[in-house]
């Protein structure tokens, strides 16, 4: 996903596009302005992400509009994306503090009039831009993740158009993504080792061994690519995981505690929770020290 208003992105976008990968696709985010959408078609993009503001902190402070205001400019811009051919991707942006009734659903309302018009998907991203989304549907609106989806499919979006966009500013950020999986949202966004804005996105190693927790391995999926991307992080790009990381960190399966390194040492599944070896190439071990 490239923000195409930038010009090294662009350029990102060529060599991408040189690679002429099947996946992971070439897809664009732009603000909802006319301007930008040209972007998308000058780079022959077939899919785009649009920045469509669902908060009242964005409308009205960032955006200086009305809600009806904002509503029609992010309208007009889809349109634009449908009569040419593209898939609009809403990104509904601070969704965990949007009016749900007010804004939220009418607007998704709008869209999929759209989406039958045209008979094509428009895509919803929902942003909890500040982690502030909670799992557990006894909580309220806006913040309930079960919620805000399940309002969403009462309405006719199909799960498959759905995604979820999270951030860890409290947390949340791995167990709010599954919990949208669970209640219907297809997708879930990710990013290598959680890295992103402010405290970071779901971590796409962790997504993918929660996944494999879900629904049981997938054929074709090399799990162990997981600890060659780690090697890879740091050698070439320069990351600095913490040795206790999940998953991909130096000590993640290491036991230093000496009655576990003495159950460890009898049968390895005593505090050895999945065969590190086997699906990510990582040996458990056992550290000594004084």
């Amino acid at each position: 996903e490239f923000f195409l208003y930038s010009e090294r992105d662009r350029k990102a976008v060529e060599l991408c596009k040189a690679r002429d990968y099947k996946f992971p696709e070439i897809t664009g985010w732009i603000r909802a302005v006319p301007a930008d959408f040209k972007l998308v078609s000058q780079m022959g993009l077939s899919e785009t992400g649009i920045l469509t503001s669902a908060s009242d902190y964005h409308i009205f402070l960032k955006l200086r509009k009305t809600r009806a205001q904002a509503m029609n400019a992010y309208l007009d811009v889809v349109k634009a994306a449908l009569d040419n051919g593209v898939i609009p991707r809403c990104h509904f942006e601070d969704v965990t503090r949007a009016d749900y009734e007010g804004f939220v659903l009418p607007f998704a309302a709008e869209l999929m009039k759209l989406a039958k018009r045209y008979n094509k998907p428009v895509k919803i991203r929902l942003c909890d831009t500040l982690g502030f989304g909670l799992p557990w549907p006894a909580v309220s609106l806006p913040r309930s993740v079960p919620k805000l989806i399940y309002g969403l499919r009462r309405l006719g979006v199909r799960s498959e158009w759905l995604e979820w966009h999270g951030h860890n500013d409290l947390h949340k950020v791995q167990v709010n993504a599954t919990t949208a999986w669970l209640y219907g949202c297809s997708a879930a966004n990710a990013s290598i080792f959680g890295i992103g804005e402010r405290t970071g996105n779901p971590p796409l190693e962790a997504l993918v061994v929660e996944h494999a927790q879900f629904k049981g391995q997938t054929t074709g999926v090399n799990y162990a690519a997981i600890t060659e991307l780690t090697e890879y992080a740091g050698c070439e790009l320069g990351f600095e995981i913490p040795h206790n990381y999940p998953l991909v960190g130096k000590d993640f399966n290491v036991t230093r505690a000496g009655i576990h390194a003495d159950g460890l040492l009898k049968n390895e599944e005593i505090y050895n929770c999945f065969d590190t070896q086997k699906l990510l190439n990582r040996p458990v071990r056992v550290a000594i020290t004084d």
